[in-house]
């Protein structure tokens, strides 16, 4: 049975949920930071940086893998499909190349979250 089509929107709510969070704990802490920046935010802003690199080029690579697998996968490539069965299957195959994309971006966000929430309550 092919994955339900909320694979995506469960990442999607996610994100939406833990980035804003994210957000203005960094932002607060660029705010509060000392002049000239400590070695621990020197850290933590040369991290925020090179991990949304890294995330994003691992969701592409992650969204062109499933884009490769979706034929294999899906029953929208069948020869002869119902009209019913074609549409499902494209709604599927979409549907997993943009999980996949989103996956590594969802669980950036979430692991950030979750640092930014222990390292700010020890921070006061």
């Amino acid at each position: 049975m092919p994955p339900s089509p909320t694979r995506s929107s469960r990442q999607l709510s996610t994100i939406v949920h833990a980035s804003p969070f994210v957000m203005a704990q960094r932002l607060m802490d660029m705010a509060l930071a000392t002049q000239p920046p400590s070695g621990r935010d020197q850290r933590e802003w040369n991290r925020m940086f090179s991990e949304k690199g890294s995330a994003a080029v691992e969701a592409w690579w992650a969204m062109v893998n499933a884009m490769w697998l979706a034929p294999m996968s899906s029953s929208a490539w069948t020869l002869w499909p119902n009209p019913w069965q074609y549409w499902t299957g494209l709604t599927h195959a979409g549907d997993r190349i943009l999980g996949e994309g989103l996956k590594p971006v969802a669980r950036t966000v979430s692991a950030n979250r979750t640092r930014l929430t222990r390292r700010g309550s020890s921070r006061r």
